[in-house]
Formats: C-alpha cells, sequence, structure tokens
C-alpha cells in the first residue's frame, strides 16, 4: 500500500515531496531507508500531544522533562513546519480503527486525524477494513463521542467491506464509500518514482508445478495453534503426493516463526522449500504469480495473488477476508480460522484446486479486468 501511494502520488505530482509518517518504518535501517525516494518519520502519541498543544504538550512534557536524549525533542519542531505546508494525508492504515485491538490504537487512530484539523490539512482515509466497535462501556463512553466528531471531517473515507459501511454509519455517512483495495487497483511500479538510486530486487525463480504457503500470525492467535499446524501438514502431504513444489515463505516479518514451525512441523520437510527472507512487495508479488495456486492467511498476499489471476485457499480470521472471496466468487475457499476446520473439509478443497485450478483463475482474471478499471487516485487528478 505504500509503495502504490507513492507511486501514484508520483505519476500526479511529480515535484511534490511525499513523506511517511510511521514509526514501524522509521526504525528500519539508515540504509534503507535511504534507498527510497520519499522521507520516513517517526508518528506517535508524544508527537501528536506536542502538536495538539495545550494539555496534551504539558503531558508529554512532565513525562519526557527527565530524558534530555528523547528523540521526538529533536523531530517535533519540524513537524509543526511540515504540517503547514502539507496539501494532504491519506490514511492507509490498512485495519487500525477497531475494537479487536483494544481501545488505545483507535485513540492513536482518531488522534491523527485531529492533528489534520487542526492544521486545516484534508484527510483521506483509502481503503481499509473499520470495526467493529465493541469497546467495553468505559471506552464507548468515551471513544463514541470523538468518533461522532472526527470521523466527519475526512473529505472521503474509503472502506473495502459492507461490514465496515455498517459500523461507520453509526458516525458519519456523507464522506463515505465502499472501494477495492487500491493494490487490486495498481497496474504496476515505476521504481524510479519508489527508489532514488537503482536497487537490485531479488528474483527468487520458483520451480514449476509449485504451491505457495503464506501463513499469518494473527490466525495462529485465533485458533488452536496445535489443530493450524496440523492442517498445514495434512494439506503439505497431498499437495507433495500429487508431485507439487511447496513454497512456504512471509507477507510480514513478524511470520517468519510461523514460517519455521510449519517447515519443521510437516513430515516431509525435506520436499520443502522455506523462504526465510525479509522481502519487500514488489519481490513478493513476483514470487506468488509464479504459483499454481496459494494457500494463504495474510490479506495482501490474497490481494497479490488475485491481482495476478493465481487461485487461493484462504485461512482467515476476520470479516475481510470472507468479503473479498465473496466479490471474487471464490467464498467456496475460505475457511475461518476462528472456528474449528473440518480437516475432511480443507483436504476435499485442496484435491479440488489441485485439478481445477486454471478454470477457477480464469474467474478471478475476468474479476480483475472490471477492477483494475477504477483508479482511486483521480480524485486527485
Amino acid at each position: 500500500m505504500k509503495f502504490v501511494t507513492v507511486n501514484e502520488i508520483r505519476n500526479l505530482y511529480p515535484d511534490k515531496e511525499i513523506i511517511l509518517l510511521s514509526d514501524e518504518d522509521y526504525k528500519r535501517g539508515e540504509e534503507e531507508k535511504d534507498l527510497y525516494s520519499f522521507k520516513i518519520l517517526p508518528m506517535n502519541l508524544p508527537l501528536i500531544q506536542l502538536q495538539l498543544g495545550g494539555i496534551y504538550k504539558a503531558i508529554w512534557w512532565l513525562r519526557a522533562r527527565k530524558n534530555t536524549k528523547n528523540e521526538n525533542k529533536l523531530i517535533a519542531p519540524r513537524f509543526a513546519e511540515i504540517f503547514k505546508n502539507t496539501d494532504a494525508i491519506i490514511d492507509i492504515s490498512g485495519y487500525a480503527l477497531s475494537s479487536q485491538w483494544g481501545w488505545f490504537p483507535s485513540v492513536n487512530y482518531l488522534l491523527n486525524i485531529i492533528v489534520a484539523k487542526k492544521y486545516s490539512i484534508p484527510y483521506y482515509i483509502f481503503p481499509q477494513s473499520i470495526g467493529p466497535f465493541n469497546y467495553s462501556l468505559k471506552y464507548k463512553v468515551f471513544l463514541y463521542p470523538l468518533m461522532k466528531l472526527y470521523l466527519k471531517y475526512p473529505k472521503k473515507i474509503f472502506i473495502r467491506e459492507k461490514d465496515g459501511i455498517k459500523w461507520i454509519y453509526k458516525f458519519t455517512r456523507k464522506n463515505v464509500e465502499k472501494k477495492y483495495d487500491i493494490v487490486l487497483q495498481n497496474q504496476g511500479y515505476n521504481l524510479t518514482n519508489i527508489f532514488k538510486k537503482k536497487v537490485n530486487l531479488k528474483n527468487i525463480e520458483i520451480e514449476n508445478n509449485s504451491v505457495g504457503i503464506i501463513p499469518n500470525l494473527r490466525v495462529i492467535e485465533h485458533a488452536n495453534s496445535d489443530e493450524i499446524y496440523s492442517i498445514y501438514n495434512s494439506l503439505i502431504n497431498r499437495l507433495i503426493d500429487a508431485k507439487k513444489t511447496v513454497y512456504i515463505l512471509r507477507h510480514s516479518h513478524e511470520d517468519l516463526e510461523v514460517c519455521e514451525k510449519i517447515y519443521n512441523f510437516s513430515s516431509k520437510a525435506k520436499s520443502i522449500r522455506l523462504i526465510p527472507d525479509d522481502l519487500s512487495a514488489i519481490e513478493l508479488e513476483n514470487i506468488t504469480k509464479q504459483f499454481d495456486f496459494v494457500i494463504a492467511s495474510r490479506y495482501h498476499s490474497i490481494i497479490h495473488s488475485y491481482k495476478n489471476g493465481i487461485l487461493v485457499l484462504v485461512i482467515g480470521w476476520a470479516t475481510k477476508y470472507f468479503e473479498l472471496l465473496e466479490n471474487f466468487d471464490q467464498i467456496d475457499y475460505f475457511f475461518d480460522g476462528r472456528d474449528r476446520i473440518d480437516i475432511d473439509e480443507i483436504n476435499n478443497k485442496i484435491d479440488k484446486l489441485i485439478g481445477n485450478y486454471k478454470y477457477e483463475s480464469e474467474k478471478i482474471i475476468d474479476k480483475m479486468n472490471a477492477v483494475s478499471k477504477e483508479n482511486i487516485f483521480d480524485i486527485f487528478a
């Protein structure tokens, strides 16, 4: 989503400075950050407090006054100048405003909008999952008034799922619209828009007649982990018996341990290829499109697959998976990891895929031909 957004904005406004506000990306090594054509700065609660001023700033100074090396003290003065000269903020959180993460991340989410409103910066929430809002009563009393007030501020709130529309309509309607994920609409990258120097992307060649497995730590957290690993083992055995080469790779840095456990758990580990590398979204997409089909749990691994006409058997954990597969007429290949998965049923599905994946891929390609005609960035043109 970061690369797509930078690429599209750079196409529209080549002379504009682009700044990515992300604590996670800011912590990456300087050598990596220096590759990109855009700046990366942190965005966290202390910095937001400093921008809001008043009581928020007083609280920050009380907490930070003894820490003379606090990096936020050095960065904060730049932020006011940056915000004064910002033409727009595009929120590509993916999935952050929800009670599933607890109340505090929702507060942080709303504070970003509050800062934008303070500086009168147009704010756009790009396609993402939102909701549910099942906070406990004491947090509803605090959060609901904030949501009622500030969710009306963004110029547009684009939501990926009908379920998210239902939740957001409790607080705002006029600025809400349902749209597909921006990665689905992406027609490709101009690498010079993203990188300021030539980069050597890893080109990992996948053997013919191969299937990819892309797990997700969140599924493990929401399910019985032993059962999930047993299911992966069973699926891998069936794939290898069908003469498929199986690759296990991660679509997020936090999934490496899960990938290794699936690999070690399997009774046929010698017949499996483990790709432990921390790969960019572009590199991952280049790998994904080489598979016959994919067994995936990361949302954007499914998006990358569908974008390239690749069929996916999905083990998900949230409504966003169900609605994505429903939109692509692929609900037959969805399993909710929060429920007990019938191993015989999922084995039957993998058998069906082994013999039928080319036909199902044609259905995905037909759907993608319609989806790719849209470009959400046209609102800035």
